[in-house]
């Protein structure tokens, strides 16, 4: 969960899927909908849908119990080598490596490296070196990690405090304000989501997302979406609308490799059966991504 999430994000979802999920067999019996849905706000669903997997697999191939070797715990859906290397140090006190891009960045440093601004297999060499060499492996890596994330950060690194500032080499030779070099960010795409608030009677359409791409598995009010700025006769055309669409407001949601402008509208129709229906107060029982609810925010607000 906290892969690329704030870890105040986090900390609230957190006790939620542990009540919910205590086992992995717990959570080899729900549907995915129900993890989807206490996911909300962690972003990067595809993580979910993996998590749930990874659950039915271990039920099914390992008993219920976690995998405590690396080379098992590749087996699992949506497990890579982090992934792999931190359960298996981090709960099970294996020896085995872990390189992040904070580990990535003291590592090069340690050894002045400048030529490489990703993790690579050089890291993971370095890495594997160093977790084989000591005597407590999970607290090796834990350490490597978070020196990476409080000290030895990317800008300004904080080496007065460093306990490792007596064997850099980047310290020593006062680059390490330009090691690792950084990585090219590439331009993100923008897009244009025009999302419908429909309503009957009370309730409000939703439909639910295809299993793969952005936002997979997901719900959603009626949106149409488009690489260039469309007006409301052509949205309302694609989504097959026969009430007048009335403008809400428009809102940017950035995502890490998109920016997606959002204008919302509303219209209130006679029931569609294409849709399905619910009442605002059983929204928070379905998985909406953090875009939808500020789809309904602004519509809420209009």
């Amino acid at each position: 969960m906290a892969q690329q999430t704030q870890i105040e994000r986090v900390a609230q979802r957190w006790p939620l899927m542990m009540r919910r999920f205590p086992t992995p067999d717990k959570m080899a019996q729900c549907d995915e909908q129900e993890v989807l849905s206490l996911w909300q706000g962690l972003g990067y669903y595809r993580r979910a849908r993996y998590l749930k997997r990874a659950s039915e697999v271990i039920v099914k191939d390992f008993g219920g119990r976690v995998p405590s070797d690396a080379e098992l715990l590749l087996k699992l859906p949506g497990v890579g080598r982090y992934t792999a290397g931190a359960v298996a140090s981090l709960a099970f006190d294996k020896r085995v490596p872990i390189v992040d891009g904070n580990v990535h960045r003291v590592l090069c440093r340690l050894e002045n490296k400048s030529d490489t601004p990703a993790p690579c297999s050089w890291s993971w060499d370095f890495a594997t070196q160093l977790v084989q060499g000591c005597t407590k492996p999970n607290i090796l890596n834990e350490g490597l990690m978070e020196l990476g994330a409080t000290i030895c950060t990317p800008r300004n690194p904080s080496c007065d405090s460093c306990p490792l500032s007596g064997d850099c080499k980047a310290f020593s030779a006062k680059t390490q304000s330009t090691v690792p070099p950084p990585r090219s960010t590439p331009k993100r795409k923008r897009l244009h989501h025009y999302a419908v608030v429909l309503t009957c009677k009370g309730k409000i359409a939703f439909e639910k997302r295809n299993a793969q791409g952005l936002w997979a598995g997901m719900w959603q009010v009626p949106t149409f979406e488009s690489t260039k700025k469309v007006k409301k006769i052509q949205v309302a055309k694609e989504l097959q609308i026969d009430g007048e669409l009335s403008y809400s407001g428009t809102f940017e949601h950035s995502l890490t490799h998109r920016i997606i402008a959002f204008s919302v509208f509303r219209c209130e129709v006679g029931e569609v059966d294409r849709y399905t229906w619910y009442e605002s107060q059983a929204l928070e029982r379905i998985p909406l991504a953090t875009a939808q609810r500020k789809v309904l925010a602004v519509h809420c607000s209009a």
